[in-house]
């Protein structure tokens, strides 16, 4: 156990290159628990009550349905029939009895994402005219940008005004009497939110040259985000990106994000590459980095706690993708590095969500033992495990999808001569190479998002390809490597 906790906290480690940054907490990311009938107190958020006074002092009768109490007195379809109905300056003292940090939003958005499905959310959205779409997004920010089942566009730019909002209120109570015990780590956890997608704060270039839409943002510590990377509400691919063990928003969503722009260039290159031989447009692809769980650390990784309220997380996040695309679907992949590969398999074992690829990097286990279990369309289903990878193969939460009784096709990681264009390709042969370009790994990640894993190399099945190469030990130095998962 001992050795095993020692080789995932080094397993953790990643190649430096990939920056920081945070995420914000609570509800709004892709995904939201539904939970039978969540009411505005959570047990982490700050309550709602209601009906409450402004912060004028009056109260705010044209939104009581969106105001607190018991699970069994909330109604989230009379909450977004207010929202819809109520007067634009009662939506407005609405807002104003709202905390400016996000601890209200986030709860509201859990509790309407546990009564509303993304489908009826992007009904609701689609059936208000472009007046009440703007009061609703400069009033309710945190609200709108996190949603799922509004169009993404308009959830990007809610939630940068929400973190706007949000920074302002957390700095502003810094050094003063109101300043609370976490207010510098939530600031710093906004100001790496910030700097994954403009690079204020930070010096780490950017990796990818689409634009980053801020998708999901739970202000709450220790904070969930999405960033993607291309259009999410276009892309005829789109490949979302589930990380693993000691992942936070304030350490790793630039490097998370910048993980997503360089398969996002990889898939684009190959897009237009296999998009000359073919009739119709070069494919467009969007990745996303989605961080919109709590990923363990080394006091609780040997439990499946986070893993499951992680993959009720993604669920929502995938439901919501399937309504906010209901007219245009996209081809859906999940990438799932080490911890998050288990969260991924819960979340497609549940009977909620399907995809089109899935692939499992590093996994220490898959909660079903074949892969057939999985809602992938196709069994498109893939594994990679990485010769000094110490957490693949371990089957320490489950059943190593590695193996050829899962029957996963495993991909070949040690690197050689690209069969479709000559070009040399290193191999990607500890935890945390899988995503580092110039790799055979990350070339098999791009054409299997792209719907063309048939020219990906696997390892099983090929008796002609013999065993990866063995690598020098020496050449893997501690000064290299730095948390990843």
């Amino acid at each position: 156990m001992l050795f095993l906790a020692a080789a995932m906290l080094s397993a953790s480690v990643h190649l430096a290159g990939v920056a920081d940054a945070p995420t914000v907490t609570s509800a709004p990311v892709p995904a939201v628990a539904r939970s039978p009938a969540a009411p505005l107190v959570q047990a982490s958020v700050r309550a709602v009550p209601g009906p409450a006074p402004g912060r004028g002092g009056r109260a705010v009768p044209e939104l009581d349905g969106c105001r607190g109490g018991e699970a069994t007195t909330f109604s989230a379809e009379a909450c977004l029939d207010q929202l819809a109905r109520a007067s634009s300056a009662g939506v407005e003292r609405f807002a104003a009895s709202l905390d400016a940090d996000g601890d209200d939003a986030a709860a509201l958005v859990a509790a309407v994402g546990g009564q509303v499905q993304p489908e009826d959310a992007a009904a609701w959205w689609s059936e208000l005219d472009d007046g009440r779409r703007t009061v609703l997004a400069h009033a309710v920010p945190g609200v709108v940008g996190n949603l799922e089942g509004v169009p993404y566009s308009v959830r990007d730019t809610a939630n940068r005004q929400f973190l706007r909002y949000a920074t302002t209120a957390v700095a502003g109570r810094i050094g003063s009497d109101a300043e609370r015990p976490d207010d510098p780590r939530r600031l710093a956890m906004l100001e790496q939110v910030r700097a994954t997608l403009d690079g204020a704060t930070h010096d780490v270039p950017f990796a990818g040259t689409a634009d980053r839409h801020l998708v999901a943002l739970d202000t709450v510590l220790p904070g969930r985000a999405a960033v993607t990377v291309g259009d999410l509400d276009t892309a005829d691919d789109v490949s979302v990106l589930v990380p693993g063990m000691l992942f936070t928003v304030s350490d790793q969503l630039v490097d998370w994000t910048n993980t997503a722009g360089a398969l996002h260039d990889e898939q684009a290159t190959w897009a237009t590459l296999l998009g000359r031989s073919g009739p119709g447009p070069v494919p467009t692809v969007a990745v996303v980095a989605w961080m919109g769980y709590q990923t363990p650390d080394l006091t609780n990784f040997y439990a499946l706690g986070l893993a499951q309220r992680g993959a009720a997380h993604l669920e929502g996040a995938l439901e919501g993708l399937d309504a906010a695309r209901a007219d245009d679907e996209p081809r859906v992949s999940v990438m799932a590095h080490s911890y998050g590969s288990t969260t991924a398999t819960i979340a497609l074992s549940s009977g909620r969500v399907a995809v089109d690829s899935l692939v499992l990097l590093g996994s220490p286990g898959s909660v079903v033992p074949d892969a057939g279990d999985l809602a992938v369309r196709g069994t498109d289903v893939y594994a990679a495990a990485g010769s000094f990878a110490p957490v693949a193969g371990s089957g320490f939460v489950g059943a190593d999808p590695a193996t050829a009784s899962v029957g996963a096709v495993v991909l070949h990681m040690g690197g050689g001569s690209d069969t479709v264009t000559g070009r040399a390709l290193a191999g990607a042969l500890g935890h945390n190479d899988y995503f580092r370009a110039g790799t055979e790994s990350m070339r098999s990640l791009a054409l299997i998002g792209l719907g063309h894993g048939v020219l990906v190399d696997g390892r099983a099945g090929d008796p002609g390809r013999g065993d990866p190469d063995v690598p020098v030990l020496t050449l893997v130095r501690p000064q290299d490597v730095y948390f990843r998962d």
